[in-house]
């Protein structure tokens, strides 16, 4: 049995800064809505649909943001498929190095398993994963989507890399070690384990294992 390294999205392994600014203001021009600046699109990286609701549109009541939100979600995952978002260099390759010696995963916050596939895709790793969660979609709390990942998988040993506080808090509630992605949407943690582009991933990985 392969120790796994499960993966957040965004800050981690792409960032879809472009594309959710645009999806997220044609909704907002739709409906006469004010901007949504690019400063609260990267904020709301990392979180779930409900703080995304509340992020994106203060002043409205939360069955009517969580609609739109659902309407920029579904605009994105067009774009996205299409245009692809920004990927992280090195990553298909830090990846296939990876998929070697680890069995990998994806727990993102997103609300559609779409979104997932799209990175998926357009990295041309679809392959390299063997099951991801859309934890938006499901409705359960980050950390509960790790454990469910790991005893799905019967999952051994596994770390989480992720670059936000939020990250951060989902992997100690599921018990297993991080590593914070320093080159994502997060601040500095100050975790022990830390990477400050993807292709140090490979390294830190072996190093977190050898003490779990």
């Amino acid at each position: 049995m392969k120790n796994a390294i499960i993966f957040d999205l965004d800050g981690t392994l792409w960032e879809g800064i472009e594309s959710t600014y645009q999806s997220a203001n044609f909704i907002a021009n739709k409906y006469n809505l004010k901007e949504i600046t690019k400063d609260t699109i990267c904020s709301g990286f990392g979180l779930n649909k409900e703080e995304s609701s509340k992020l994106y549109f203060p002043e409205m009541e939360l069955k009517d943001s969580s609609r739109l939100i659902d309407e920029i979600a579904k605009i994105n995952i067009e774009n996205l498929k299409n245009n692809g978002g920004t990927i992280y260099p090195h990553v298909k390759d830090v990846l296939t190095q990876l998929v070697e010696k680890y069995d990998l995963y994806i727990v993102s916050n997103t609300a559609e398993t779409d979104y997932i596939k799209a990175f998926l895709y357009t990295a041309d790793v679809n392959n390299l994963f063997k099951d991801y969660i859309a934890v938006g979609g499901i409705g359960i709390t980050k950390a509960d989507a790790i454990k469910r990942i790991i005893n799905k998988n019967n999952i051994e040993k596994a770390v989480y890399v992720g670059d936000t506080i939020a990250d951060y808090e989902a992997a100690k509630n599921s018990n297993i070690n991080f590593i914070q992605a320093k080159y994502g949407f997060g601040n500095n943690l100050n975790t022990l384990y830390s990477i400050n582009e993807i292709t140090e991933l490979t390294d830190v990985s072996e190093e977190v294992f050898k003490y779990i």
